[in-house]
């Protein structure tokens, strides 16, 4: 049989494991509300480069890469570049002789010339045409010519349209020849599109650049 004093103690012990647990159980909830701290570092904005390494075989491509090649055939006559040499836009890459270029644009510039004094006349000559076209027909209407006569006028008046279109034409042809002529001219010199860096070159200086077996001039 259990002793007042044994009694005593144990409800000692047992408020003592009761108290304990209120305390851990207090602790454990604490801590579950702290959130982790975490460390920020800060640092004035500037301007600067930054390096990074790059361990690896491989080959440097540009971001743009625009190659370059004459569209006509001749001489070079300047190429003031270098591989490596920056270049802007704008700046001259490569100049080939012009002079066959720049006769041909004079010559067809002339045909062109003449082709639209040629339609001009064939303009007048169809205007006096058709002016005596329709005078004759009115006269023929009222008997006043013959019909042999008439038809004189009128043969005249469709030769004068058919002239008139023939010179129109043969200014078109010839306008079409100036233009292709003045384009080839102008593709004698070739000039940097962007700003970058001549990173090759395929001819040199006094090379004759001939064009592939396969060019036709554009129509």
């Amino acid at each position: 049989m259990a002793t007042p004093k044994s009694k005593k103690r144990r409800k000692i012990i047992i408020f003592a494991v009761i108290g304990l647990a209120l305390v851990a159980m207090t602790l454990v909830a604490i801590f579950k509300k702290r959130e982790p701290v975490i460390t920020v570092q800060t640092e004035k904005v500037t301007r600067r480069n930054l390096t990074e390494l790059v361990v690896a075989n491989g080959r440097i491509q540009p971001v743009i890469q625009v190659v370059i090649s004459p569209e006509v055939a001749g001489e070079i006559v300047a190429l003031p570049v270098k591989e490596g040499n920056r270049v802007k836009k704008g700046d001259l890459l490569v100049q080939i002789k012009p002079d066959n270029y720049r006769a041909s644009r004079n010559s067809a510039e002339a045909n062109y010339k003449s082709t639209l004094a040629g339609k001009t006349v064939a303009q007048a000559e169809l205007e006096k045409a058709e002016a005596e076209y329709k005078r004759n027909l009115e006269l023929f209407h009222n008997k006043l010519v013959s019909d042999s006569i008439f038809l004189d006028f009128k043969t005249a008046f469709d030769v004068a349209k058919l002239r008139y279109e023939s010179a129109a034409h043969q200014a078109d042809q010839a306008r079409f020849v100036l233009d292709k002529a003045m384009d080839d001219l102008s593709k004698t010199t070739i000039v940097s599109p962007i700003d970058g860096t001549v990173t090759r070159l395929k001819s040199q200086l006094g090379e004759c650049w001939a064009l592939p077996s396969t060019w036709a001039p554009k129509s």
